[in-house]
């Protein structure tokens, strides 16, 4: 995506960039927890239709009693969640894999707020139904029809994905405030984030799932008003001509791949290849690590309960993402922009290693802290 020159209100144009995007981020995140949760309530009500639903988050599964009825049947209840969310998964991801492409790529020739402006109409929907799924009671799994919609419409990819290139729109090819300003943009995403999921449980608890999600369905609607405001980036005179003509685009993408940018000489698609290599392998492992470090907490020698659960990944977002923040500002002054997400990379592996092999709190803290430079490489890349 082509860069515009930096003009003296930039800077400005950022602010509601931000705010655009930490709502969004806040609105979705509360409710993909809200949704996640309903389904393990949903399920273990489909298991035992005349028992009444029994919160097994209120107590950590280290002072449970594996022999008992009550775990056998959890852990029941956990596979048919487990199955769901795999289903739920494929359905958002499949079509994303070719809205994303498309949308990005239709973004340098109509601009990039028509496709923000769909991709949050996505969401809106998918959120919207899931809250009239709840209100009354219909078939959970027609939650993998709610979030196909979402799924096609771009969803939180496309979101991010039009963040970093309306940074890049304002900012100058190969300056350091591009970089900074992209980690601004992600920093308040992470923001968001992190305060939906620390507000989420107690909004289940006091309302219920039902008003959880309407909140995250009305919350939506606060980046679509700030949207308004947020001045188209990608200047008329920088957009690619469009070409509907899916034998042309095919052919293009193929060329995209395998030839060097005519325009650009000094463009290489070997490094191009490397660095979307490298940014996939990173993002598997930042997936990775989000789906399975909950049950790792849970479990012996850490035996976290929710509460500390919500309060341990709250905090590790904020504080980390603070750090990435200033750690980028200082590394700017003494390293260059290809040295950075080396560092993050590096630091990422031995963050693992902490992790995976901790024997107590404190090194797991330590650990968390530090694998989150994997977002340096990630934003860099």
């Amino acid at each position: 995506m082509e860069s515009t020159s930096t003009t003296s209100g930039s800077r400005r144009k950022i602010i509601p960039i931000c705010g655009m995007f930490f709502t969004f981020s806040f609105a979705y995140s509360i409710g993909s927890y809200s949704y996640g949760e309903y389904g393990h309530e949903a399920f273990w009500k489909k298991f035992r239709p005349d028992g009444p639903f029994k919160n097994h988050t209120h107590h950590s599964l280290c002072d449970a009693n594996t022999s008992s009825r009550e775990y056998q049947e959890e852990q029941i209840v956990q596979s048919l969640v487990s199955k769901w969310s795999t289903y739920m998964s494929l359905s958002q991801g499949l079509p994303l894999l070719v809205s994303s492409g498309l949308f990005c790529t239709l973004s340098d020739s109509f601009g990039r707020k028509p496709f923000v402006l769909v991709s949050l109409m996505g969401v809106f929907l998918k959120t919207f139904l899931m809250c009239l799924a709840v209100e009354y009671n219909w078939n959970v799994y027609l939650f993998i029809l709610f979030i196909f919609v979402d799924g096609c419409c771009g969803t939180w990819v496309v979101q991010v994905a039009m963040s970093m290139a309306m940074v890049s729109d304002l900012t100058i090819e190969g300056g350091k405030s591009r970089s900074f300003l992209i980690t601004v943009v992600g920093f308040f995403l992470s923001l968001g984030y992190a305060l939906a999921s620390f507000t989420t449980g107690f909004i289940i608890r006091i309302l219920g799932f039902n008003w959880s999600l309407g909140i995250a369905t009305m919350l939506i609607i606060a980046p679509m008003i700030l949207l308004y405001f947020v001045e188209e980036t990608l200047q008329v005179n920088k957009r690619v001509q469009f070409e509907c003509n899916i034998s042309t685009y095919l052919r293009n993408l193929v060329q995209f791949y395998i030839e060097d940018d005519p325009i650009i000489q000094r463009s290489s698609k070997v490094k191009y290849i490397l660095c979307l290599t490298a940014f996939i392998c990173i993002l598997f492992s930042r997936l990775g690590c989000f789906s399975v470090e909950i049950y790792y907490i849970m479990n012996t020698p850490f035996c976290f309960d929710p509460v500390l659960i919500g309060i341990f990944q709250t905090s590790k977002s904020i504080v980390s993402e603070f750090l990435i923040l200033f750690g980028i500002k200082i590394m700017q002054y003494k390293l260059s922009d290809s040295a950075i997400p080396l560092v993050g990379t590096i630091t990422s592996v031995v963050s693992f290693v902490m992790i995976g092999s901790a024997s107590s709190t404190g090194l797991l803290i330590a650990g968390k802290k530090i694998i989150y430079m994997y977002s340096v490489s990630e934003k860099y890349i």
